[in-house]
């Protein structure tokens, strides 16, 4: 069997970003009814149709009046107007006022034509008999509690650009223009075979030499956090027969196709073998810590990536290099997690000519953010893992973070004190 060893690439860890971000074309895109749209990338902007509100209404249950009617009203001298109609929101108004005339409006209803303004019911007193006299004792100007049409977008802007996740609140800005299947990116349909004999489910019982497969759950989550769609998610042992006949299986089925596993220097790595024969797939040596061992690849236009086995090597290469292209399969315009600035906290050893993902927890003090290593820098531990609120990224060219030395750091979720 041939050496692989002389068969791996070396790579920095921004040369295999950029192999990787240059395989990832963006799948094409699709229309989604706007249940299924949350969270997608819109792929094409969406430009008003009409303007927002669509036309003049009342921003207040009271009268629409002609502002210079009240030319001389005061509290001494009020102006009484005949009201002629009402006018509940959905319906247009029958008759135009005429000078002295008002017509009693509804919030969100047309403005009736001749009118400028309205008067907050609370400032006007009806007669008695029937309400059809309207006593106001104040002038206002034009525009006085009306919402003009396009006031809050005109007809022909730029409502949502392309390529950002839609939220709740863009859903109701796309329903207001009639937009009910917004075109959005495909979610990339991937799967994830997890190797090793050691691996049993997390339900098992241990049994010596046994370890729970922690990867597979996190990985599925991962994924569907960042928009893809697990269509096959398998534990398998050692056998290279086995995991042979899964990835080819995967590859027939899937955009995207992650292994957990068996791509290092050791004798039984199963991945290892089987994708000798995977035509454009080759083992990488990143210069990153953690998760230095890779594969990378295109077979059959699918991307391929062959990731570690311990945990947090395949949460660091999933966040550094996997969820960056699924993200731009699917046209997203920002790839990564969001990031900030923060300072060590303290010493923070390194290796120039490496990248390396530092597990922090997260804390605000003196009007920055200090990060502190969440464990020990082990890529077998798990906790440090949940207990981390970002990955601080020091550069290769970086030997160490001294106290109060910053850097980028990628968050992972917010520490608790600032979520509210």
């Amino acid at each position: 069997m041939a050496s692989f060893a002389a068969e791996r690439r070396t790579l920095t860890y921004a040369q295999a970003r950029e192999r990787v971000l240059g395989a990832a074309r963006t799948l094409p895109a699709e229309q989604v009814p706007l249940a299924e749209a949350i969270g997608r990338p819109l792929r094409d902007p969406v430009t008003a149709r009409h303007p927002l509100p669509p036309f003049r209404n009342s921003a207040m249950d009271g009268i629409a009046v002609r502002s210079a009617d009240l030319a001389t009203a005061t509290p001494g001298a009020p102006v009484v107007l005949a009201v002629i109609e009402t006018l509940p929101a959905g319906r247009v108004a029958t008759r135009t006022p005429g000078r002295g005339e008002t017509i009693r409006i509804m919030t969100g209803a047309m403005l009736p034509e001749g009118t400028d303004a309205v008067i907050p019911v609370e400032e006007v007193q009806f007669s008695e008999s029937g309400q059809d006299r309207a006593l106001v004792t104040r002038t206002c100007a034009p525009g006085h509690h009306v919402r003009e049409a396009g006031l809050d977008i005109a007809a022909g802007e730029v409502a949502i650009e392309a390529g950002r996740a839609l939220t709740p609140h863009d859903l109701a800005l796309l329903a207001s223009l009639g937009v009910a299947r917004p075109t959005v990116g495909r979610r990339p349909h991937v799967a994830v075979i997890s190797t090793g004999d050691e691996l049993i489910a997390p339900e098992a019982a241990l049994t010596p030499g046994a370890i729970r497969d922690s990867n597979l759950p996190m990985l599925e989550a991962l994924i569907s956090e960042c928009g893809g769609r697990v269509v096959l998610a398998k534990r398998l042992g050692d056998d290279p027969v086995v995991v042979g006949g899964q990835l080819r299986a995967a590859l027939g089925k899937a955009d995207v196709v992650i292994t957990i596993g068996g791509v290092s220097a050791g004798e039984f790595d199963p991945v290892k073998q089987v994708i000798a024969d995977l035509e454009g797939v080759e083992l990488w040596r990143v210069a990153m810590r953690p998760g230095q061992p890779q594969a990378f690849g295109v077979p059959d236009g699918r991307l391929f990536f062959g990731l570690p086995g311990n945990p947090a090597s395949v949460a660091c290469v999933f966040e550094a290099l996997v969820r960056p292209a699924l993200r731009r399969l699917q046209g997203f315009t920002a790839l990564d997690r969001p990031h900030i600035e923060a300072n060590a906290a303290v010493e923070i050893e390194s290796r120039e000519g490496r990248t390396d993902f530092v597990r922090v927890t997260l804390e605000r003090r003196d009007g920055a953010w200090w990060a502190r290593p969440a464990g020990a820098p082990v890529s077998g531990h798990v906790a440090p893992q949940s207990r981390a609120h970002a990955l601080l990224v020091i550069p290769d060219a970086a030997r160490r973070l001294t106290p109060g030395e910053s850097s980028r750091a990628l968050l992972l979720r917010w520490p608790e004190e600032t979520s509210a």
